[in-house]
């Protein structure tokens, strides 16, 4: 496998678990208690609003670059 198909699987592989991770601690801040007691406690709304926050920025560079070879790879193929 080329460093190239290396870097692109790597990207789309940061972007769906940056993904559900941005899910699930929204979830965690909209609907709280039923995901605390799914998790036993350990995603209570603070850590999920923390999360969510922490996470906001490299999920909108991974969604940027992603969409960047996207379009790069259909315009600019041989």
């Amino acid at each position: 496998m080329s460093s190239n198909a290396t870097f692109r699987r790597i990207v789309h592989i940061l972007l769906i678990l940056l993904t559900v991770l941005v899910l699930l601690s929204g979830l965690g801040i909209a609907y709280y208690r039923p995901l605390e007691a799914l998790t036993w406690g350990l995603l209570d709304k603070t850590l999920s609003f923390k999360i969510h926050n922490y996470l906001f920025v490299p999920f909108v560079v991974v969604l940027i670059l992603h969409s960047a070879m996207s379009w790069i790879l259909r315009n600019f193929r041989d």
